[in-house]
């Protein structure tokens, strides 16, 4: 089966953009795993913000018609609200794996532990068994945003007063990282995602860094579906919640839907409700998209 995309690029092309400087062209496929092509033009323009002049973005959606895997047919999914459908939309996506070749690197735009991320991983290890390329890069919004918010929560400092005299102590900052997304089903399934991805058991739970997950109770389309008025006091509503409930210091709330891109103000105004002026303000909210899109272009510029 091929896919409906013509990549700017040939196999493992690199444009030269100034020999003198040595610049390259980086080309990224953003896939979104799901068939609303509202949501992939809405991150458009959040991308594009991010003014990298040398990075070439193209985009994907997941085809709104039934298509045939191996004899199996999968059903196209409009929007992704568990983890079930999380698994299909990644059928959804398999055309993708013939376009590898095409691309330096490759974000699922799907905030979930999504299997695609994976499963492309898979493939470019395959290929590059055979040929020899330039490394290639994978990552989810929902791996990236956490990395990100970890980033900005967790850190060690000098334990005060300091005293010549005696050992020098040191202790873990304190703060937290919490998730604002859609549906419910998405808190235990997001929530055993991040202990998953941070590496401990699902049964102890405990993290001094994540506050856990609140959700707003609507889907990826019904955020653009709905009054924009509902869905701004929705998310301030579970934002504040998150912050209230949390047992210790949100210092950082992910947007966990990449349909949430671009609805910063409205966790901004719930966090200034919840914690007043300043702190309020200085809550970061991390958008998985563009953290997704600066985690890729990090690793192609450095050669990790």
């Amino acid at each position: 089966m091929s896919l409906a995309l013509e990549p700017r690029y040939g196999t493992n092309e690199i444009i030269q953009l100034d020999p003198r400087k040595g610049e390259r062209n980086y080309s990224i496929l953003i896939i979104n795993p799901n068939t609303s092509t509202h949501m992939t033009e809405a991150l458009k323009p959040i991308l594009a913000s991010m003014n990298y002049q040398d990075v070439h973005f193209e985009y994907f959606t997941a085809p709104d018609s039934t298509v045939e895997i191996d004899g199996v047919e999968i059903e196209p999914i409009a929007s992704i609200n568990n983890a079930e459908e999380s698994c299909k939309s990644a059928l959804n996506c398999w055309p993708v794996r013939e376009f590898i070749g095409h691309y330096d690197a490759f974000l699922v735009a799907c905030y979930s532990a999504h299997p695609f991320v994976g499963r492309l991983r898979e493939d470019i290890a395959a290929s590059e068994e055979a040929s020899s390329t330039r490394n290639k890069y994978v990552t989810g919004i929902f791996e990236a945003s956490i990395t990100a918010a970890l980033s900005l929560v967790s850190g060690f400092a000098l334990q005060d007063p300091i005293n010549p005299a005696e050992k020098l102590q040191k202790y873990q900052e304190k703060g937290s990282f919490g998730i604002v997304t859609t549906g419910s089903a998405w808190k235990e399934e997001l929530t055993n995602a991040v202990q998953g991805a941070l590496g401990y058991d699902y049964e102890d739970g405990s993290s001094m860094h994540f506050a856990g997950v609140e959700t707003t109770g609507l889907t990826a389309v019904e955020l653009h579906t709905t009054e924009p008025a509902e869905v701004r006091r929705r998310i301030i509503d579970a934002t504040r919640n998150l912050l209230r409930n949390s047992g210790s210091r949100v210092k950082v709330v992910c947007l966990g839907c990449a349909g949430m891109a671009g609805m910063e103000e409205a966790v901004r105004e719930g966090c200034t409700q919840e914690y007043g002026h300043p702190e309020g303000q200085r809550v970061r909210i991390v958008d998985g998209v563009v953290a997704g899109a600066g985690n890729l272009i990090t690793a192609l510029k450095a050669g990790f």
